[in-house]
């Protein structure tokens, strides 16, 4: 059983700060009461007869270097963990100058010795066992310092290649575990095809997805062809409507002539009524003009009377001073009269009968004034009717509207051949924006169910749990070849198995007492402490013992455990041990060199 390559690298592989125990003090701890240990040797065998003591000795390293405590729960409770009818008590665990202890009964503790969560599994072997499946893998995953967060998880679907818009989709889940984020992304999946089937309307499949193309119409021209007769028959369309604006122009134009010669004739029509009563609007003016001329100088005889003034203006000649009167366009003499009582007493009525001939002179010579302008508007529109005739508006209509005729069945023509271009190409762009559709569909398909691959048990959950079985596993093997013993692993379900792969549970004691010293070792390695606690070793017999013993050896001799307790319950010291192995008999509560304890 040398060392040898394999040796070698059983040593390299369990590198790392060692947990090398020197020195084990207890006084007064349950059934010792006096232990002085020098552990000089890898391997210390600590054995009596059964109730010596030496489970005690095992408890007392475990509550000094774990704070666990089997017997009791509570602090306050250490007390009961003293030696019967002791007062006081205490525990001292040294590697090397380092070294934890415990007070009892206070419990007070001091700690020297660097603290690790994972020395409780190589103080009891059986740790790991007693277990559930979730607790299993939390532990070995943390053993091999796999992190499973959202950042390490989506570094490893970005090295798969998954798509990392749907990486971030679903990330979120596997807060829920990997079987959550995988079903997420196999929801998606289906959906996805969901939506392939909708465009396609057939049932999806990988293969036929992956090449699937819309239908396009059959027997028809080349998209580049329908191109060109789109545009020519746009090019035809446009060219023929600005014709037709031309000539709708011309119509309007036509149109607006007719509208303005039959306002004209309107025109005509009323200005004629109107122009006819000229020659009796002159006739009243002059009537109107002569009675006011007869009654006009009446009424300002009246007011020179009236008021005791003649009539006319007043003035001085000029040349001899005289006062004149411009009466009636004639000059008189100024003869001031006296006023005449029964004139003014008559004058307001001329005023009235004055101021009707005036408003009637008026009235008539707007009349008159009115049917004269009437009469030369209509002498205008008149020559301007007799020049226009508008007898070619009507040939010139026919004609045009005959070319429109011509060219708006041109235009609708065309417009048919336009658009039966056009719902060609439009049925070719569907069919091409359906194929793409749809192959996006399939890629989303495929892109989804790669990321459920990803996250389903084959996938990452499967990787990172290779991860921290292989390196276990491979030591187990290593163990079951250097002991001889069976073949012990754990299996992907975190089950443990024998050879044959018979659970754990169906095993004999002594098979599972050496299954829980190989996890043991294999975690002592792996953590590079190098520490092992194994109690109620005497469970092995004959043969089994001696491997026990030689595995442990090899394991000393090659580096890969630094400190080895094993307690075995025996009737007589033991002989013939490796040279590794130190032994330490333990009786009436005692053991090591007690000179100093007695």
């Amino acid at each position: 059983m040398g060392e040898g390559l394999e040796g070698l690298a059983r040593s390299e592989s369990c590198a790392g700060g060692s947990m090398k125990l020197t020195n084990i003090h207890i006084r007064n701890f349950l059934g010792i009461r006096a232990a002085d240990l020098e552990l000089t040797t890898p391997v210390t065998l600590i054995c009596g007869p059964n109730g010596a003591g030496k489970s005690s000795v095992q408890e007392a390293v475990r509550l000094a270097l774990a704070g666990e405590s089997v017997r009791v729960g509570l602090k306050k409770e250490f007390g009961q963990l003293l030696h019967d009818g002791t007062e006081s008590g205490s525990i001292v665990i040294s590697v090397g100058p380092q070294s934890n202890s415990v007070a009892l009964p206070s419990g007070k503790a001091t700690q020297g010795i660097p603290a690790d969560p994972r020395l409780p599994f190589l103080l009891d072997a059986q740790r790991f066992a007693h277990m559930d499946v979730k607790e299993r893998r939390a532990f070995l995953f943390d053993l091999m310092g796999i992190k499973i967060g959202t950042d390490q998880v989506r570094e490893r679907l970005a090295a798969r290649g998954c798509d990392t818009k749907k990486v971030e989709a679903v990330l979120p889940m596997v807060r829920a575990g990997f079987e959550a984020a995988a079903k997420e992304a196999q929801m998606k999946a289906t959906a996805a095809k969901g939506a392939w089937r909708a465009i396609t309307n057939e049932t999806y499949g990988s293969v036929k997805a992956a090449d699937w193309v819309a239908p396009a119409p059959a027997g028809g021209p080349a998209p580049e062809d329908l191109a060109a007769t789109i545009a020519e028959c746009e090019a035809d369309i446009a060219e023929a409507s600005g014709s037709v604006g031309d000539l709708q122009r011309q119509l309007g134009e036509i149109d607006a002539a007719a509208r303005q010669r039959a306002h004209r004739d309107r025109q005509i029509a009323d200005l004629a009524g109107k122009a006819d009563q000229l020659p009796k609007a002159q006739e009243s003016v002059a009537r109107a003009q002569a009675e006011l001329d007869a009654f006009r100088p009446k009424v300002e005889a009246l007011r020179a009377a009236a008021g005791g003034k003649v009539a006319g203006m007043p003035c001085a000649c000029p040349e001899c001073g005289a006062m004149l009167l411009f009466l009636a366009g004639q000059l008189a003499k100024y003869e001031p009269t006296q006023a005449d009582p029964e004139a003014a007493a008559r004058l307001p009525e001329y005023e009235r009968s004055l101021k009707v001939l005036e408003n009637a002179l008026k009235s008539r010579t707007a009349e008159r004034d009115a049917a004269d302008a009437a009469a030369k508007q209509l002498e205008l529109l008149r020559k301007d009717a007799a020049a226009d005739s508008g007898d070619t508006d009507d040939e010139l209509r026919t004609k045009i509207e005959a070319e429109l005729a011509i060219l708006k069945s041109a235009i609708g023509k065309v417009s048919e051949e336009l658009e039966a271009a056009r719902t060609a190409r439009g049925a070719i762009a569907q069919a091409a924006e359906q194929t793409a559709k749809a192959a996006q569909h399939h890629a989303d398909v495929v892109a989804w169910e790669a990321l459920a691959e990803a996250l389903g048990p084959g996938g990452i959950p499967g990787e990172l749990l290779a991860e921290a079985l292989d390196p276990i596993n491979e030591r187990l093997s290593a163990a079951a070849n250097e002991s001889e013993w069976m073949r012990i692993g754990i299996e992907a379900d975190m089950t443990i198995t024998a050879d044959g792969g018979r659970p754990y549970a169906l095993l004999s004691e002594s098979e599972k007492w050496r299954a829980d010293a190989m996890i043991a070792e294999a975690i002592a390695c792996l953590t590079g402490l190098r520490l092992l606690v194994l109690d109620r070793a005497d469970v092995l017999i004959g043969a089994e013992r001696d491997r026990l013993f030689w595995w442990l050896d090899d394991l000393a001799a090659d580096g890969s455990i630094d400190t080895a307790l094993i307690f075995m319950s025996l009737k007589a010291p033991p002989s013939g041990l490796p040279e590794s192995v130190q032994a330490f008999w333990v009786a009436n509560q005692q053991a090591g060199n007690l000179g100093e304890a007695a």
